[in-house]
């Protein structure tokens, strides 16, 4: 089978391996679809520093099972199903309730970074992970996987700020941005602000259910403001966490309001222990740090998606333009989210 595998730092590539087998409480799957994220464009630069090389590359996955390990009953030869990705110990309470991404006792691994994932033919994955499909298209659902449940779940950390009325601001319109606004859109009757460098990607925010688009710079906390009436708001999503997206989270959210951070740009957000009001985030602001979401996360993204109220903007290839596409989404060329499709 082809798979694109990580070999160390700017090397990968499609190579041919023999097809995997699974072992006990393990699927083989055919792998129908697999999106491509950031975190596959870091691994290439880093060459996956810890990890065991070489690995192929897909967290995002959706496939057909084909075989059953042993000790595996369900699910049947022939069904559609999505890949939940996170690792976790398997037997801690956080991971009996489908919360690997906060086990108590490993720090989880995932498909496609600590084992082979889903840029193939063929992958192998735990049958405990697997989540039913429904009716949703293999390649719109494959982002879902791990876009669409991060996304969800750092929507579900601000739930209880997006009262009726209320103001969140997403930043970051990518691939994860994109699924946030419309989980808004779809889960709350809050008014939604998009943040970003790209003014394309302001207008394609705006076409999927944003209330209004600020370009980020130096006027960006300045015009956050002048869209909410002059007022602060009541929650960041901040789908980027470089420095100038924290300082500028940190700039216009409200007094008991909250900043979620699931972005991995390497900024840092700090308070100022100290009494009286003011300073930002100033004061009675709840900050967030997420990672992944639960399976209880993907279920419902996917049936929102079922349901019609979300949809992913997928830009689809083959397996094997796999190194091209990292590079255009590294260099920003990917709206919403790129697909491999074998």
């Amino acid at each position: 089978m082809r798979a694109y595998r990580l070999i160390g730092a700017d090397r990968a590539d499609v190579v041919e391996l023999p097809p995997p087998e699974p072992g006990r409480g393990e699927v083989l799957l055919q792998v129908l679809a697999a999106g491509v994220c950031r975190t596959d464009v870091a691994l290439l630069r880093s060459g996956g520093a810890g990890l065991a090389l070489p690995v192929t590359l897909g967290h995002e996955i959706v496939g057909e099972v084909i075989a059953l390990g042993e000790g595996v009953r369900a699910p049947e030869r022939g069904a559609v199903v999505a890949a939940y990705e996170l690792l976790g110990c398997g037997r801690c309470t956080a991971c009996d309730r489908g919360q690997d991404n906060v086990c108590r006792d490993v720090v989880p691994g995932a498909i496609g970074i600590t084992r082979d994932g889903g840029m193939a033919d063929h992958v192998v994955v735990p049958a405990r992970n697997l989540v039913s499909l429904g009716d949703v298209d293999p390649i719109h659902a494959a982002p879902l996987t791990d876009a669409g449940m991060t996304a969800l779940h750092a929507v579900e950390r601000g739930r209880s700020l997006l009262e009726p009325g209320a103001t969140a601001v997403v930043v970051g319109i990518g691939g994860l941005g994109h699924l946030a606004v419309q989980f808004l859109r779809a889960t709350s009757k809050v008014q939604v602000l998009a943040v970003d460098v790209d003014r394309a990607r302001l207008d394609f925010a705006d076409e999927i259910g944003a209330d209004g688009g600020v370009l980020t710079g130096p006027d960006a906390a300045e015009g956050i403001l002048a869209a909410n009436a002059g007022r602060k708001v009541d929650v960041v999503f901040d789908f980027v966490g470089a420095q100038e997206s924290l300082d500028l989270a940190a700039q216009v959210t409200g007094r008991g309001g909250g900043i979620v951070v699931t972005g991995g740009g390497g900024g840092r957000l700090a308070i100022t222990a100290q009494m009286g009001a003011g300073g930002a985030p100033d004061r009675e602001v709840a900050i967030v740090h997420t990672f992944g979401g639960t399976r209880s996360d993907l279920r419902q993204a996917l049936a929102l998606a079922e349901a019609g109220r979300v949809r992913t903007h997928v830009e689809v290839y083959g397996l094997a333009a796999a190194g091209s596409v990292l590079a255009d989404l590294d260099a920003g060329k990917v709206l919403g989210r790129a697909v491999l499709v074998p």
